[in-house]
């Protein structure tokens, strides 16, 4: 079975960008490992980070509105932390290159959809090469 959560408010710090979610949803035992894989989901404006558990997947959203701290990722070449309030902090593996894959391949490709095509180009663009 595959849980959802979305990122609530993010945190800069010296070195990372950290990730907030509530978590308490969750089961509290849970094995949970970083996948170094994003997603996109374009109807809901969003990037997935994946946590993976010993037999399911967490989605983690990271909606719009957190994107500007996303992007510092890219620019300011900080570490992006995953901070889940009933399981700990985990290093978002992967973040980093997946997201320049993303962005390079989402800017002008109407495939995903025109509003998140639009907003991709409209907050990373500077980053593209």
């Amino acid at each position: 079975m595959t849980a959802r959560l979305e990122v609530t408010s993010t945190e800069v710090k010296d070195n990372t960008i950290q990730f907030n979610c509530k978590s308490e949803s969750l089961e509290k035992d849970l094995n949970l490992e970083p996948s170094g894989q994003v997603l996109v989901d374009s109807d809901s404006l969003s990037f997935i980070y994946i946590l993976e558990t010993d037999d399911s997947f967490i989605y983690v959203s990271i909606p719009k509105d957190h994107w500007s701290e996303l992007k510092s990722v890219l620019t300011e070449e900080k570490e992006g932390v995953l901070s889940l309030s009933h399981h700990g902090s985990f290093p978002m593996d992967g973040l980093r290159e997946e997201l320049e894959y993303l962005i390079q391949n989402i800017s002008g490709n109407a495939n995903y959809g025109s509003e998140m095509m639009s907003s991709v180009e409209e907050i990373f663009e500077p980053v593209k090469e």
